[in-house]
């Protein structure tokens, strides 16, 4: 049965396509209020202005694109239509983590100097070879994770610094990105192909710290902390990725009101904000907004250049 009150269409193929075919349904593109762009990355652009031209509101896979003019030009051309166009960055949308960056905005940890967060654990060339094709690599397909949630939660960055690591094929599989925003906050984000990062984020303030414990792409535990709580070293970390330790855990935090259950498939909220954005004539989601859509691959831009 679908998930979602929209006649979704879904394009491509491969374990994404299958998932939202399962949780939304697939009818024939002719009868589609929306269309989810879930084929290569190369071909998102093309497949995403397609839809939008011929009148469908375009949920697309990150990266949205791979050069900040095509976000530009469907940004504009969703506006043009009066059709919600986003990107499917699921994290910004799970329980937990809207529920951090409520917090945030609520001002409960003061201002915000520093977060950190990470993605990364290893993967192989023979498992996923479609990570390992030009387009793709560990900027694509993962800091656009880290890199949404900075932007959303520290707003615009004046700056960045990176160290990009790569095969040699010359595509990147991992690397380390220092943002300076706008504001004067700080980010400390890395994703990696190579290794098990903590896979968690951090969020310190003046007045206390946030924690959203591993895997950040589910994440569902959070903990508020006052400020200069000791961070959680690196073997503690890496034990709360431990299934059974996780387990334990998420029973301990259900008691203390930590626990922020994900309710399913960590894709349905995400649905259900889109949808309702379709529903309501909205042309770009207030949290995946165009601009920091637009920014996310001029960063991921930027990164690969170096």
């Amino acid at each position: 049965m679908s998930g979602s009150s929209l006649g979704f269409a879904v394009i491509g193929r491969g374990r994404m396509a299958a998932t939202m075919r399962a949780l939304v349904g697939d009818v024939p593109p002719d009868q589609a209020e929306a269309v989810y762009v879930a084929c290569g990355n190369a071909d998102h652009v093309r497949q995403s202005r397609l839809a939008l031209e011929a009148g469908k509101a375009v949920l697309c896979e990150k990266p949205v694109a791979l050069a900040g003019a095509d976000v530009r030009a469907l940004s504009a051309l969703a506006r043009s239509r009066g059709l919600t166009f986003m990107e499917a960055v699921a994290t910004p949308f799970l329980p937990a983590v809207a529920h951090a960056i409520a917090l945030v905005a609520e001002g409960r940890l003061g201002r915000v100097d520093r977060l950190e967060a990470s993605f990364g654990y290893p993967v192989s060339r023979d498992a996923f070879p479609r990570l390992f094709v030009p387009g793709t690599g560990v900027l694509a397909d993962r800091a656009v994770y880290p890199l949404m949630l900075a932007l959303i939660l520290l707003g615009p960055v004046a700056g960045m610094t990176c160290e990009v690591e790569r095969d040699t094929d010359g595509i990147d599989v991992a690397a380390r990105l220092s943002l300076v925003h706008g504001g004067g906050a700080r980010s400390d984000l890395s994703v990696s192909f190579v290794e098990r990062l903590s896979n968690d984020l951090r969020i310190e303030g003046e007045a206390a710290t946030l924690e959203l414990s591993p895997p950040l792409l589910s994440a569902q535990r959070l903990r508020l902390r006052p400020a200069g709580a000791p961070q959680i070293s690196r073997r503690r970390s890496a034990l709360r990725q431990n299934p059974l330790i996780r387990r334990l855990n998420d029973a301990v935090a259900r008691i203390g009101g930590d626990f922020h259950p994900l309710g399913g498939s960590l894709y349905r909220h995400e649905i259900a904000h889109f949808t309702q954005l379709v529903r309501d004539g909205q042309v770009e989601s207030p949290i995946v907004t165009h601009a920091r859509m637009e920014e996310v691959v001029r960063l991921v831009e930027e990164a690969r250049s170096r």
